[in-house]
């Protein structure tokens, strides 16, 4: 018998969402402005059927910044006849009479590297372009702060990369795992700098939230859901049990929570599935009901009918298992949790770039037609980021020569000669003179499957070799593996195997060793963390059962969403893209592809075999991720 779970807890949690409409009626930018102090207002008079979102988009500034000069907006609510105060924007030309001129972005850097180049003061680039994040990208237009403002900039400047700078690499669209979204070229930035409204408060954590978790049990197939260790084996095999451990996982962070951080929370569970009628009665069902924040449905047509609701709603909805794009477009009030294809081809960009920039990088694919748009994507990307040359000293090739004549065994004797790249060195010479340097031709190098032999003849002895195989056939991976594992005794290799590797079952693991594999994953556990083991502990005792990645799933959405809502309170979904904190599956790096759009997580857990513990270990390319 279908029943309802409705669960009364105290929970400890934060997200936030700016709650929006589009807008329904033309506005017109008012021309009324008055200054306070040195700084100038639009005095705005609302019009019927007037929102908070469509005044944004009118007057390009953000909702918070709207709110936040007119408190009453906080108690009344957005009224016809009232008169506001609208912050100018600097590019309208009022504001303080602060010199500029508009440059055009020639190359993606760090925005830091960018204010260092044109030697200005940081507060006045940010005051200048308060929407500009840590990044910027080719094409895009900023302010650059001057005593004397300046016709645009568009002609290419020299780019001085600073030692620790990472570069990001914008690439096509490609197709994602159901579907191609369309996404405009540069996107939408985040502020770099944390709003002011995106700090936790006590008063946000004491707060009562309501939250509704859709998830498909099927309860019309069982009789109950029961989660002891007696009833566990007799309903594994049903269709209730595939995300059961979602909802074991996220009911164990609201008991931590509400133990443990004093979290006030009303709880309803509602049995949503595929079928699209499931759906309609859970938005019955929460219809008049004061819901903060809802977690699922976890298929496309069900989640189509709640986000709709949502929408109107002003609530925030968060998709934990969707990878199509389109459910974030023009749906400000979504939060994608999986990340795309896009965002594993940028990362891989960034890997190579921090950790590899001398590499020999080389691309191997298994010619699948199906993965055309993802290889020209991986093509486009590594092309931009692989240095056309890269050089090394005479010193590091004498220690090459020292290394190779031990590895034949010579004794005390070395080489007289050593031929790496096709280049001939004689060991005489870089004798004479150590200090000087030796450059190498780079080319990225694309191969099919046919060519693992040409690709093995190109390696080189000096750097390392980075073999990216993409390739969604186990009999692939296999191949490349035997294959490429007979040359790892004489020369450096690393593999990163795209796009899900980490699937491929029966790989022999001292290949893998000896190749430093590296894999992408949406999720990773790891098994040698203290809090994923005492989970695990926990989660065996409680259940009765060992715990699967919908467990660690269900307890990491619980447990950040939940944090979330306590720390920033029911409006705060601009303030998860600033919001990083630990998990056990994954971590979430939200961002936006334009302002009407939801958030997207980006973060793609990266990890590696090491060589001494002979086992999996999570790397970090980001300083902020360690």
């Amino acid at each position: 018998m279908k029943k309802k779970l409705i669960l009364l807890l105290i929970l400890f949690g934060i997200v936030a969402f700016p709650r929006v409409l589009h807008a329904q009626v033309a506005i017109e930018k008012s021309t009324e402005i008055t200054t306070i102090g040195s700084k100038q207002y639009y005095m705005h008079h609302v019009k019927a059927g007037e929102t908070l979102y469509s005044l944004a988009r009118v007057y390009e500034v953000t909702e918070e910044e709207i709110k936040n000069l007119n408190p009453e907006i906080n108690e009344l609510g957005l009224q016809a006849d009232m008169v506001i105060g609208i912050p100018v924007k600097v590019d309208d030309g009022y504001q303080g009479g602060q010199g500029y001129f508009v440059y055009t972005v020639q190359e993606s850097e760090r925005t830091k590297s960018l204010i260092r180049r044109f030697d200005v003061s940081p507060d006045d680039f940010h005051r200048l372009n308060p929407s500009v994040g840590s990044r910027v990208f080719v094409g895009q237009k900023v302010l650059i702060p001057t005593d004397e403002p300046q016709e645009e900039i568009q002609e290419e400047q020299p780019v001085v990369h600073q030692p620790d700078t990472i570069v990001v690499h914008t690439v096509e669209p490609v197709e994602d795992t159901l579907e191609v979204v369309e996404i405009p070229s540069g996107g939408y930035v985040l502020p770099e700098v944390r709003p002011d409204t995106c700090y936790p408060s006590s008063y946000n954590a004491g707060r009562h939230y309501h939250v509704a978790l859709l998830v498909p049990l099927y309860l019309d197939e069982i009789e109950r859901i029961d989660t002891s260790k007696e009833k566990a084996e007799k309903t594994k095999n049903s269709r209730a049990m595939k995300f059961l451990q979602f909802y074991e996982g996220f009911m164990m962070a609201v008991d931590s929570l509400t133990e443990n951080a004093g979290l006030h929370l009303d709880l309803k569970v509602i049995d949503v599935h595929e079928n699209v009628a499931s759906a309609y009665s859970a938005v019955s069902q929460l219809e008049n009901e004061p819901i903060d924040l809802i977690v699922g449905p976890f298929f496309s047509k069900s989640f189509a009918v709640v986000e709709e609701y949502a929408l109107r709603q002003h609530i925030q909805v968060v998709n934990p298992m969707s990878e199509r794009g389109s459910i974030i477009v023009d749906a400000p009030n979504v939060v994608k949790l999986k990340p795309s294809r896009q965002s594993m081809v940028d990362q891989l960009a960034d890997l190579i770039t921090l950790r590899y920039p001398k590499a020999k990088v080389s691309l191997i694919t298994d010619n699948n037609p199906d993965d055309t748009a993802m290889v020209a994507a991986l093509r486009h990307a590594l092309d931009s980021v692989v240095s056309p040359e890269v050089f090394m000293s005479n010193a590091e090739m004498l220690e090459l020569i020292v290394r190779e004549s031990a590895r034949r065994q010579m004794g005390k004797r070395q080489l007289s000669t050593l031929e790496v790249e096709g280049q001939i060195f004689s060991t005489r010479s870089l004798q004479d003179n150590p200090d000087g340097t030796i450059y190498f031709d780079n080319p990225f190098e694309v191969y099919g499957t046919s060519d693992i032999e040409a690709f093995r003849n190109g390696l080189s002895a000096a750097r390392d070799n980075v073999l990216i195989a993409y390739g969604k056939d186990i009999v692939f991976a296999t191949k490349i593996l035997n294959t490429i594992n007979k040359s790892t005794q004489k020369y450096p290799i690393t593999l990163i195997g795209l796009p899900s590797w980490s699937k491929f079952d029966n790989l022999l693991v001292p290949n893998l060793l000896n190749m430093n594999a590296i894999y992408f994953d949406e999720r990773f556990v790891d098994y040698n963390d203290s809090l994923t083991l005492k989970f695990v502990d926990d989660y065996r005792l409680r259940y009765g059962s060992e715990p699967a990645d919908y467990a660690f799933e269900g307890f990491d959405v619980g447990w950040y969403f939940l944090n979330s809502l306590m720390q920033y309170g029911p409006h705060a979904q601009g303030c998860l893209p600033y919001e990083h904190m630990p998990m056990m599956h994954t971590r979430y790096y939200f961002t936006k592809h334009r302002y009407e759009d939801g958030l997207e997580n980006r973060f793609w857990s990266i990890y590696q075999y090491d060589s001494q513990s002979i086992e999996l270990k999570p790397i970090w390319i980001y300083p902020e991720e360690e």
